[in-house]
């Protein structure tokens, strides 16, 4: 499995059973996909685009926990305990998605047992990259922090393949592991240095999976701040 697409996963008569029951949805950069607490009325896949999925507080802050990309599916976890969204989804860029209602997914699932284990895997997985966020945040120093976020996303999206590239930002980094900018360059500038990752215009590349792992080690062994 690619990011987060169950989809491709599918027998082909599932998955051509799924696909055309799907409608086509367009959002406008900047557009509010689901907020937290909103319920949850249409399942979707990333057709092209990208969107953020965050925690967003009261004050405005923002704690980016991941970037959904091209055959990603967002909303289907929450069909499982049929509870309100718990993370706000934002467009960044135009997003073009197939998208299916409540109903027709549950439909769908009740036609296809196929699909119903393949979301109950991905509800389980989702579950695990969060706890582990959170472990990090917990218990790891910046440096640590970045590193890591750099490694496990690398896996998610394309296994654990030298040279996966992250359509990241450093503002990016920075709200996906509690930290300011300047730190998130610092680490970078570090992690280039060594030659553990590369980067190309809002993008990082990794180069050296098993160096980035070291790098954690020790920065954990160290127990350095950022």
């Amino acid at each position: 499995m690619s990011g987060f697409n169950w989809v491709e996963d599918l027998k082909p008569h599932t998955r051509k059973a799924l696909i055309e029951r799907a409608r086509i949805k367009i959002f406008p950069d900047g557009a509010t996909i689901y907020s937290q607490g909103d319920p949850v009325t249409d399942v979707y896949q990333i057709i092209s685009g990208e969107v953020r999925k965050s925690i967003l507080t009261e004050d405005g802050q923002e704690a980016l926990m991941y970037i959904y990309k091209s055959g990603d599916l967002i909303a289907d976890s929450s069909l499982v305990d049929d509870d309100p969204y718990s993370v706000t989804l934002l467009t960044r860029g135009e997003v073009t998605a197939r998208a299916w209602s409540v109903s027709d997914f549950a439909a769908l699932r009740a036609a296809h047992h196929e699909i119903e284990s393949a979301i109950s895997a991905q509800s389980s997985r989702r579950l695990k990259e969060t706890l582990k966020l959170v472990e990090e945040l917990l218990t790891l120093p910046v440096a640590a922090r970045i590193a890591s976020r750099f490694l496990r996303l690398s896996k998610i999206g394309d296994g654990s393949v030298e040279g996966a590239d992250l359509a990241l930002s450093q503002a990016d980094i920075g709200l996906m592991v509690g930290t300011t900018r300047q730190s998130v360059n610092r680490v970078v500038t570090e992690l280039r240095k060594q030659g553990l990752i590369d980067t190309d215009y809002g993008k990082v590349i990794i180069k050296d999976s098993a160096g980035l792992q070291r790098y954690i080690t020790e920065q954990k062994r160290l127990g350095r701040g950022g």
